[in-house]
């Protein structure tokens, strides 16, 4: 792709990410996993590196397509074009929502908003359970009409699971401290 593509490509990313990055995961695997750019396993590792790096994982994965398709150039426009549209709306809403906070339009749009960003975040919840949790990915096509493909559980990643849950929840560890002993965990449990 050429980088004024990214930059497209990306924008409409941009564009749907209400919520926070987590809510690109489904549009991500759905477009650049099953559209070729990405493998799933490219993709299981670049998630898994967004996490121990600075910046949202819409971010990290722009700037990483981008350089993959056009290199440097394209890292940058596919991460400006992943924020353009933040900032165009940001700006936007800020001047808008002073004025017509207060009408039915402007409340049923924000309070549509939650449901939708809760069901991308679950969609989210699923794919990342389909490359950690289980032996293959979650054929989610099929799972959602009833018919289930031969996907199995790797047992060893529970305990990860259950451990970083409880660190995060019930100590003062910093969130890439929990990261390094959970990936410490799996170079055991996971070999």
């Amino acid at each position: 792709m050429t980088p004024l593509a990214l930059f497209l490509h990306f924008m409409v990313y941009g564009f749907l990410c209400f919520g926070g990055g987590y809510m690109l995961i489904p549009f991500i695997t759905a477009d650049l996993v099953n559209g070729g750019f990405l493998s799933q396993s490219e993709f299981a590792n670049l998630s898994s590196i967004a996490q121990i790096t600075p910046g949202p994982i819409g971010l990290n994965t722009a700037t990483y397509v981008g350089f993959l398709q056009s290199g440097v150039c394209g890292s940058l426009a596919a991460s400006f074009g992943l924020v353009a549209p933040a900032f165009i709306m940001v700006i936007t809403a800020l001047k808008l929502l002073k004025r017509y906070e207060d009408t039915v339009w402007i409340k049923g749009f924000l309070a549509g908003m939650k449901p939708a960003s809760l069901g991308f975040t679950c969609a989210a919840l699923l794919i990342f359970a389909g490359m950690s949790l289980f032996t293959a990915p979650l054929p989610l096509a099929d799972w959602l009409t009833g018919t289930w493909s031969a996907v199995g559980i790797r047992w060893q990643a529970l305990p990860l699971i259950v451990l970083a849950g409880f660190l995060l929840k019930k100590t003062k560890l910093p969130f890439p401290a929990v990261l390094l002993i959970c990936a410490a965990g799996g170079a055991f449990l996971l070999k």
